[in-house]
């Protein structure tokens, strides 16, 4: 039991050491794509806010489906830095009349989406971030230590567990991979044939 407590210990230092960051989106499903009569093929864009404390909300927008002719037509965009206070203090409707105006703003004939969607990480008191970082004091060795399973009966895995691709969905995804390999190599979810049996009559 001290040994265990130990080490829940040590990834609790580690946790403390490493950044936590976050970034919030929103992604719009238009019925056609208006942003091509300007942008003509590329697949995002930018725009420089007016003014210092808009710097970081909306600042690059994203065409989600680049290869698709006949919808849907997704377009995102992503709210960091110091802008994240205002999606940390408004309703997700607000986040999408903002992002609207600003579209308006910058092409001609923007309709209402059909359907959006707005994260907010900052809010879940469960996670409160996003993605995790390297911050001043820590080091890979603080990834490493976080992926070390716990007398092999407790397995951890996501982008923080990851020192070669952290802050990534390819991270989580790879270390979730690592894990369920560790887990199949202990053999814990290999199955018991002889309850499978079929009995042939």
């Amino acid at each position: 039991k001290q040994w265990y407590q130990r080490r829940v210990r040590g990834k609790q230092h580690c946790i403390n050491r490493i950044g936590a960051g976050c970034i919030e989106k929103i992604a719009m499903k238009f019925s056609k794509k208006f942003w091509q009569s300007k942008i003509k093929g590329a697949d995002f864009f930018g725009h420089v806010p007016s003014s210092e404390e808009h710097r970081g909300l909306f600042a690059i927008f994203f065409d989600m489906n680049t290869e698709v002719r006949e919808g849907p037509h997704v377009l995102m965009s992503i709210v960091t830095g110091e802008a994240l206070d205002f999606r940390n203090n408004t309703s997700d409707l607000n986040v999408l009349k903002s992002c609207l105006q600003l579209l308006r703003n910058m092409f001609d004939d923007v309709p209402d989406p059909e359907d959006f969607w707005v994260t907010s990480w900052g809010r879940d008191r469960f996670s409160m971030m996003s993605y995790s970082y390297m911050a001043i004091g820590s080091s890979g060795k603080d990834y490493d230590h976080l992926a070390a399973d716990v007398e092999e009966k407790v397995f951890f895995a996501g982008e923080a567990t990851n020192r070669r691709f952290p802050q990534t969905v390819t991270g989580a995804y790879l270390s979730g991979i690592r894990e369920a390999c560790k887990i199949v190599e202990r053999g814990y979810c290999l199955p018991d044939y002889d309850d499978m049996a079929v009995d042939e009559k």
